[in-house]
């Protein structure tokens, strides 16, 4: 008998377990499913921070592609030596993603000039002549070094989107690296009345904003306000307002 009572608590923990995710999940989806995007074939890649690997960029491409908002299209992993495998899921049409994923996920310097191998072979084998990129934490910077970099760019980067990223040390010899007058979107997080997200303080996110002002770019600024559950850091990435934010500004 004792035994048949623990089945049965289990079961009924485990349908309530099943019911809430299934409820979450349509809370997460039901502000994407009323959206209406332009579709194109520019794709959008999508780069995480520190130690995140695929975490932080899995959920922005199951949900927007779940919404049939973009198409899933490339996933592209880097070595610790910076060699790059590419997984091919769909044609790059109809807002598609890639994901680069790295190895070495904590060393933002070598992951940009990794991405300028990335970056190549997406513009050799698979014909990227333009793209968009949204980067989360260190995931920005790594994007923003590999732009600002004095090389050759095979493609042509045509909006940016940076979420919960600083800039330190960010000079205005360095901005004159950036493509000039390229879209930016700079979203940040605060909870409750802190300094930031728990993990970036706002005001160094709201100062590239401002250095970028200064040097003659016209950035957007969100600040994604809430509770640790929604503004954190590590919540910025998994939140529905900032889906809403990155699809409007890459396809209005």
């Amino acid at each position: 008998m004792r035994r048949l009572k623990i089945i049965k608590i289990m079961a009924v923990l485990s349908t309530t377990l099943i019911v809430s995710l299934g409820t979450y999940w349509q809370y997460r989806l039901s502000p994407l499913r009323k959206a209406q995007v332009n579709q194109t074939t520019i794709p959008t890649i999508f780069v995480g921070g520190d130690y995140a690997r695929a975490f932080s960029t899995n959920g922005f491409v199951h949900r927007l592609t779940t919404a049939r908002l973009m198409t899933k299209g490339l996933v592209v992993h880097v070595s610790q030596s910076g060699h790059v495998t590419v997984q091919q899921f769909g044609t790059l049409k109809d807002n598609p993603t890639i994901q680069v994923i790295f190895a070495d996920n904590h060393h933002a310097k070598r992951q940009a000039r990794q991405f300028a191998s990335v970056m190549h072979i997406l513009a050799t084998r698979y014909h990227v002549t333009h793209y968009n990129a949204v980067g989360h934490s260190s995931g920005g910077n790594i994007i923003f070094d590999y732009l600002t970099a004095d090389q050759s760019h095979p493609a042509q980067i045509d909006k940016f989107v940076t979420i919960g990223s600083t800039y330190p040390g960010l000079t205005a010899q360095v901005l004159k690296h950036l493509p000039r007058k390229l879209p930016i979107l700079n979203i940040g997080g605060q909870i409750w009345q802190t300094s930031g997200d728990g993990g970036v303080n706002l005001q160094a996110v709201l100062t590239f904003s401002r250095q970028l002002q200064t040097a003659g770019w016209q950035p957007q600024t969100a600040i994604i306000h809430g509770s640790p559950l929604t503004a954190s850091h590590s919540m910025l990435h998994i939140n529905p307002q900032v889906d809403l934010l990155i699809i409007h500004f890459l396809y209005d």
